[in-house]
């Protein structure tokens, strides 16, 4: 095989958090899936399936869907529609929020009741033990698809939640001895964003990866200190990861054109470290690294560098009392040059 190298003055790594290394559980011996007689896959893998294959897949089976939020959500109501039987929800946490985009603490609890009182939460065990905050907070709120719970009443989606459970020849069995039988096991389980990146990125900046609070430092939530010539786009969550990408990808732009120059490592590491004071203080998911509490502040500090002024709106009115944008933050003539 042949080995071309390419010398570069700045890479920037734009492979996201989600996607290409599944998170795989892993299981006591002979309790996997390989003693299981039906199908075993992760969600990625569903995902490539063409419409008429996943169709085939999942028509007049037992499916157990194994994980919590955004993809066991979606991959339940695909597998009661296709379906005549029961599909079965299986996760150790469940939270299930409409969209808003709502971020102050003060009205966590408003949120909360609302939802509760708007869903039926309660009535199939899924009110979740932390609050709404938190969930704003660590980039986990699930935007919840149309009939998810229509299909729930009628039976064709049922939900167990447990902490540990292995597979048995006929499907799934949990830590209080029940039994699930199923055609389809489909793991929504995540993926490792962190294993991704280390493929990725050779010695000794591999090692650098690792941090002692289990969060990668990424000033501006893009430069590593240690790594100032590589930039990572797509990485930190935020409640709107297009706009936050696209906003870091011009300031990533503007830098690399020598716009403006980067702090010391030591004032990009004390600026991370007061960010990851406010994502502990917001949330017991704080190693999820997600900015969503700080957006705000965060886009203000990336046009303060950019030298554009961070106030977007037309006037003081909308600047104190209109919520922002994408929009806020294109770019006029002037500011393009």
């Amino acid at each position: 095989m042949c080995v071309q190298w390419y010398a570069f003055e700045f890479v920037v790594v734009c492979t996201g958090k989600y996607g290409d290394v599944p998170r795989i559980p892993t299981f006591p011996e002979k309790k996997g899936p390989e003693i299981f007689k039906g199908k075993v896959m992760h969600s990625m893998d569903y995902c490539k399936l063409e419409k008429g294959e996943a169709s085939h897949l999942l028509c007049g089976k037992k499916v157990a869907v194994i994980g919590f939020k955004k993809s066991a959500i979606d991959l339940a109501l695909e597998s009661a529609l296709a379906n005549q039987v029961n599909c079965g929800i299986l996760c150790d946490i469940l939270s299930f929020y409409k969209h808003m985009t709502i971020q102050r603490a003060v009205v966590s609890k408003f949120i909360e009741s609302y939802v509760t009182w708007k869903l039926p939460l309660e009535k199939y065990g899924l009110k979740p033990d932390h609050s709404f905050e938190e969930d704003y907070a660590s980039c986990q709120m699930a935007i919840m698809p149309e009939n998810f719970f229509e299909e729930a009443d009628k039976g064709m989606i049922r939900f167990k939640k447990t902490s540990k459970w292995c597979f048995y020849d006929q499907g799934i069995e949990f830590e209080d001895g029940t039994m699930l039988e199923a055609d389809v096991v489909i793991l929504a389980t995540g993926y490792d964003g962190k294993k991704k990146l280390k493929a990725i990125v050779p010695e000794p900046f591999r090692s650098w990866l690792d941090f002692p609070c289990g969060v990668m430092p990424l000033y501006r939530g893009t430069i590593h200190p240690l790594i100032p010539n590589m930039g990572f786009v797509g990485y930190v969550q935020s409640n709107s990861n297009l706009h936050t990408s696209e906003l870091r990808s011009l300031w990533l732009s503007r830098l690399v054109d020598g716009k403006f120059k980067l702090p010391s490592k030591e004032k990009m590491l004390d600026q991370f470290s007061k960010e990851m004071d406010v994502m502990r203080r917001s949330s017991r998911f704080y190693k999820r690294h997600c900015i969503s509490t700080f957006s705000i502040q965060h886009a203000d500090d990336l046009c303060n560098d950019m030298g554009l002024d961070p106030r977007r709106k037309s006037n003081l009115f909308l600047e104190a009392f209109s919520p922002y944008g994408s929009q806020d933050y294109r770019l006029n003539q002037e500011e393009t040059n």
